[in-house]
């Protein structure tokens, strides 16, 4: 896929993530820009993808912009900032640098693109019959943040799922759901932006694994794209689930891996 393309999908990326962060500052998240490089935390959740400096790539002064981020979560109460390693990332301000600045390899992610087509979904054909997934309302965040958590492995009542949750109905966003006689047991998000279709999370909990709610959840997804004008579409998955194999087998291309650096701000 060329550069312009990757660029696009990480602008998205970044958008996305500062757009829900705004919309969830009543569950603790924030967001700062220092000398144009974006960063976003959640003072309530110890992962480093969710408490991130995004595009550290274009800071003249990586040290300084770094020291000043951090100053500023440091003060809220964040108990870590991580880093994007992207390529670019890693390209402007090398591996080596980012561990002196005080920051540790903590795990990886896949990035995906595959350009969107009306005829390529209709070329698929229609899937085996199975769960289908439904659009989620204001009325269902409780439930969609609860089914996002446990699907995480996280305490029913963690932030995170309030976090994605809190655009639900916002501009730009759409949330799913997916029920199993009857029971919402699959969670997911997009958002479209500029063309590009962001999937976001896709959560399963461990009762309803392996009946076809994540399949659902990437169809939709992928027609609601198209819908909204999307050209392109992008998700992160982990390294070691069945995430990365989802992906492939509905035309997503491994554009690279990406490390998540960590520091701990309690240390």
């Amino acid at each position: 896929m060329e550069r312009e393309m990757v660029e696009r999908i990480e602008r998205a990326e970044n958008e996305a993530f500062t757009s829900m962060y705004r919309a969830a500052s009543g569950y603790g998240t924030s967001t700062v820009e220092v000398d144009g490089v974006a960063a976003v935390w959640s003072r309530h959740d110890d992962d480093p993808g969710y408490n991130c400096v995004i595009n550290l790539d274009i800071a003249i002064d990586p040290t300084t912009t770094i020291g000043r981020i951090e100053a500023i979560v440091r003060e809220t109460g964040a108990p870590v900032l991580g880093i994007d390693g992207s390529p670019a990332v890693v390209a402007a301000i090398g591996d080596e640098r980012i561990h002196q600045l005080g920051f540790a390899r903590d795990y990886q992610e896949h990035m995906w693109g595959r350009r969107l087509s009306r005829a390529d979904l209709d070329a698929a054909g229609d899937e085996p019959a199975g769960p289908v997934a439904r659009h989620a309302t204001r009325a269902d965040a409780a439930a969609f943040a609860r089914v996002l958590n446990i699907g995480y492995e996280l305490p029913e009542e963690s932030v995170r799922g309030h976090v994605f949750a809190s655009t639900i109905e916002h501009h730009g966003w759409f949330h799913y759901l997916v029920e199993y006689d009857g029971q919402p047991g699959s969670a997911s998000a997009l958002y479209v932006s500029e063309g590009v279709a962001q999937l976001f999370v896709a959560t399963t909990m461990p009762d309803f694994r392996g009946r076809g709610g994540q399949g659902a959840l990437i169809r939709q997804r992928l027609r609601d794209a198209l819908d909204a004008g999307a050209d392109l579409a992008t998700a992160q998955t982990g390294t070691e689930n069945a995430s990365p194999r989802n992906m492939e087998r509905r035309g997503f291309e491994l554009l690279y891996t990406r490390w998540i650096y960590a520091k701990r701000l309690g240390d």
